[in-house]
């Protein structure tokens, strides 16, 4: 009974030992194969180069340029000559940056380079970018990154005819934003206007400046002026304003019956309270100026703000008679307004 005793516990122990060395088994051939599966994956190398962009960074107080670092992976079997930059808009644009300093040039594995690309992100302020980098004979990177936001606008353009023929006014502000700007151009139409406060203006955060603009207006009565504002930082803003219309030429009668005259009919068509002194009336030719001397009723003449006058000019145009000419009449005002008009000599 004894020897059946010790066998039944030698059995015991024996089956325990056996399922240790199961567990310690199952286990070893468990992480053996984890590790081999994860190992291949982790150790599976690209065949063609490869880019990373470590960073870009856009310098709120510059929207002239960004700065974009990137790396060569150490595990990269070559060297990577990148070949170009780009960047995407939200709008749909794609921009090839050409101008980058210093000059794209190879990396070697394991080396980052930080390059400066000349592209005006003013007009994307606030808004998400994606920066681009190819390489040759390899794959690329893009980064997104959201530039600083500048609120640049131009708030109002008031020209004002009781005012100034000759001058409007531009408020310009700039809010929320993280530096001050210097504004060194203001333009109508793309071109150089002065402006007083002379320019160039520094702008602070959260302010705003009203400038007056020197720029004889009439040319432009009832048409769209695109009035712009630029900045040594890079920022722009642009408003298209409706020019009022103050003078106008509404009518202009050559008679074959009598050539020795013409007619035309001026009106104040401005909506404030203005009176406007006729002072003058002119007529081209052939590129030749004629000015009328002879004009009833007399001038200066002052024309009310909602009223109209039909001048009698006094000019003898039998000379440009059956050429099918035409002549550009102007009349001006004292006022520093004029209107041209155009018509054919019968």
């Amino acid at each position: 009974m004894r020897l059946i005793h010790d066998v039944k516990g030698i059995s015991k122990l024996f089956l325990l030992l056996l399922l240790l060395v199961s567990f310690i088994v199952g286990a070893l051939l468990s992480y053996i194969w984890t590790m081999g599966f994860y190992a291949s994956q982790e150790f599976h190398l690209p065949t063609q180069a490869n880019v990373t962009i470590e960073k870009v960074e856009f310098n709120a107080g510059n929207a002239t340029s960004f700065n974009v670092t990137v790396l060569n992976p150490s595990y990269s079997r070559s060297s990577i000559a990148i070949a170009q930059v780009w960047v995407s808009t939200s709008d749909g644009s794609l921009f090839n940056v050409t101008n980058i300093e210093p000059s794209l040039l190879p990396l070697a594995p394991g080396l980052s380079q930080t390059f400066k690309a000349y592209w005006s992100w003013g007009y994307y302020a606030g808004q998400a970018v994606n920066v681009i980098v190819l390489v040759e004979d390899g794959s690329g990177a893009t980064l997104q990154q959201t530039t600083p936001f500048m609120n640049l606008t131009i708030a109002s353009v008031n020209f004002d005819p009781t005012v100034s023929g000759t001058e409007f006014t531009v408020k310009v502000q700039y809010t929320g934003s993280q530096a001050f700007v210097n504004i060194t151009r203001m333009t109508v139409n793309g071109l150089d206007v002065s402006a007083s406060p002379t320019l160039p203006y520094t702008l602070e955060t959260d302010s705003f400046k009203t400038f007056t603009l020197s720029r004889a207006w009439s040319d432009l009565q009832g048409k769209n002026a695109t009035v712009g504002v630029e900045t040594l930082q890079g920022f722009t803003a642009e408003k298209i304003q409706v020019v009022p219309e103050v003078l106008k030429i509404s009518n202009i009668l050559f008679d074959a019956a009598n050539t020795t005259c013409f007619n035309l009919t001026v009106q104040n068509v401005a909506t404030s309270q203005i009176s406007l002194n006729i002072s003058q009336v002119k007529a081209v030719v052939f590129g030749e100026t004629v000015v009328i001397e002879n004009v009833v009723p007399q001038l200066p003449y002052t024309l009310q703000s909602g009223s109209e006058v039909s001048l009698t000019c006094s000019w003898n145009w039998v000379s440009y008679q059956g050429l099918g000419t035409r002549a550009k009449i102007t009349v001006y005002t004292q006022q520093d307004f004029f209107a041209l008009a155009e018509a054919s000599i019968p």
